[in-house]
C-alpha cells in the first residue's frame, strides 16, 4: 500500500469508512460502543468513534514498571489498538493508500497511550506490526459489514450505538 503525500485531507467517504472500520472491529472485539460520528472538530479531528470502556479498567493507571496486565486487562488493551488500527486501514482500502496525516491521531494514541500498557518495549514495533496483520484480518473479513456502516454514517453523520449495530448486520 503507498502513502499519501503529506497534507492530503480525508474526503468525507474516506473518515466514513476509517470510523465504520473502528466501529465494526472494536465490536467484534468485544468492545461497548457509546457513538460514531464525521464530524469536524477544533482539533483537527474528522470523526470519533467512542467506546466505553469496561468498569474493571483503570485507563488513568499505567502499570508500574516491571508488573504486568493481567490476562483480562492484556486482552482489552490489544482490542483497543487493533480498534485504532482497523480505521485507518477500511480508510486506505478505500482511498487506495494509507493517509499517514489521517492516521496521526490514532498512531499517537496507540503508542503513547497503549502500546506502553503493554511493556516489551524492545518488542513494540514487532508487537505493533502482529497486531495491525489482526486488524488487516478482521477488516477484510468484516468488510461487508463495513461497506454497509459507512454509507449511513455518512448520510446521517453521528450515530448511536443501536443504530450503529443495526447497520451492521453481522
Amino acid at each position: 500500500m503507498i502513502e499519501s503525500p503529506r497534507g492530503r485531507a480525508s474526503t468525507p467517504e474516506e473518515v466514513a469508512y476509517h470510523e465504520a472500520g473502528h466501529v465494526v472491529v472494536g465490536h467484534l472485539l468485544g468492545l461497548d460502543l457509546i457513538d460514531v460520528d464525521v464530524l469536524p472538530d477544533q482539533e483537527g479531528g474528522n470523526g470519533h468513534t467512542n467506546f466505553r470502556p469496561p468498569p474493571w479498567f483503570d485507563a488513568g493507571r499505567q502499570p508500574p514498571r516491571g508488573e504486568s496486565l493481567d490476562a483480562r486487562q492484556r486482552a482489552f488493551v490489544e482490542s483497543v489498538v487493533i480498534t485504532f488500527l482497523a480505521g485507518s486501514l477500511a480508510e486506505a482500502r478505500v482511498a487506495g493508500f494509507r493517509n499517514r496525516d489521517g492516521d496521526g491521531f490514532d498512531l499517537d494514541a496507540i503508542v503513547s497511550e497503549w502500546l506502553k500498557r503493554l511493556g516489551d518495549r524492545e518488542g513494540a514495533e514487532e508487537r505493533l506490526a502482529e497486531l495491525g496483520r489482526r486488524a488487516q484480518e478482521l477488516v477484510d473479513a468484516n468488510w461487508a459489514a463495513i461497506d454497509r456502516l459507512a454509507p449511513a454514517l455518512l448520510e446521517r453523520r453521528r450515530l448511536g450505538a443501536a443504530e450503529a449495530l443495526a447497520s451492521l448486520a453481522l
